[in-house]
């Protein structure tokens, strides 16, 4: 009997304990950086902050040929979860109404609860969406002809599926 106490109480604790750990962040890789640059890349920062009921993730990836050269060719990826859907519905909103009016903005159906892509066709391709109090962001700077737009949009989708 003492045995049967003893392995239930185990399972119990090794269940909430499973139950509790904090779910990984759904980060992008460097192989899927290189897919949507379209050359060798490195990580060049990575950090992880919590503040305000906001957890964030960011991480930059530079092409290998910006190394000494005065033109970077670099993409932002950040990843934030919100205490609350409201929260990351007003975040996804601001970004929305700050670019919706400039020309080379789509929104972006199937891509979590709500989503968009633009771009200036030159310097910058941006993808941002948002799927329940979860937010994720890649954004290209310096558009190049190596640069996947196919590739953008793909990795986007396998991440907010990931989230």
């Amino acid at each position: 009997m003492k045995s049967l106490i003893l392995i239930l109480l185990v399972i119990t604790f090794n269940t909430i304990y499973i139950e509790s750990k904090p779910k990984t962040i759904p980060e992008l890789t460097l192989e899927e950086a290189e897919l949507i640059l379209g050359e060798s890349c490195y990580l060049k920062e990575s950090t992880q902050t919590s503040s305000n009921g906001i957890q964030k993730f960011k991480s930059t990836f530079l092409t290998n040929s910006s190394i000494g050269s005065s033109k970077v060719i670099a993409l932002d990826y950040m990843f934030e979860s919100y205490s609350d859907e409201i929260d990351a519905k007003k975040m996804f909103e601001s970004f929305k109404l700050s670019n919706e009016t400039f020309e080379g903005f789509e929104l972006m159906t199937n891509l979590g609860d709500e989503a968009f892509f633009h771009t200036d066709k030159q310097n910058f391709n941006l993808v941002i969406a948002r799927k329940k109090n979860k937010m994720m962001r890649i954004k290209i700077n310096k558009i190049t002809k190596k640069t996947s737009l196919a590739e953008l949009k793909k990795i986007s989708s396998e991440i907010v599926t990931r989230i």
